[in-house]
């Protein structure tokens, strides 16, 4: 009797074993969140002496998009504003610009707390 209670004993803990192997099983196969993709943007467009209009190709999957304008082409400040600036649809009027200065603008796609990697920069040059 005592060999068969610490076969069942033995037994018991396996069983447990090997469920807590199949539960962390599971959860490996949970899908990773992934970031949308990287947008794409076209060239500037309706400049005038104070703006543009920056425009992309839709992510399917960004809720929004975070815009960044600059004076510099690698971004080390940007226009007041437009810091990861949150926009929705496929284009955005920049404005309050100052007239003959060239700026540079890049978006990234956000859906969540996923950001995408940035996209290539543009430029634009507002008229004088």
């Amino acid at each position: 009797m005592k060999m068969l209670k610490s076969r069942i004993t033995i037994l018991s803990f396996m069983i447990f074993a090997v469920s807590l192997l199949a539960l962390n099983a599971c959860k490996d196969d949970d899908p990773k969140p992934v970031a949308p993709a990287t947008p794409v943007l076209q060239s500037a467009s309706a400049i005038t002496a104070t703006g543009f209009t920056a425009s992309w190709a839709a992510v399917p999957t960004a809720e929004k998009y975070l815009l960044d304008v600059s004076l510099a082409a690698d971004f080390a400040t940007t226009v007041t504003g437009y810091a990861k600036k949150e926009v929705t649809g496929t284009s955005h009027a920049v404005t309050g610009l100052t007239a003959g200065t060239k700026y540079y603008f890049r978006l990234y796609a956000k859906k969540g707390t996923l950001t995408s990697v940035a996209s290539a920069t543009k430029d634009a040059t507002t008229l004088q």
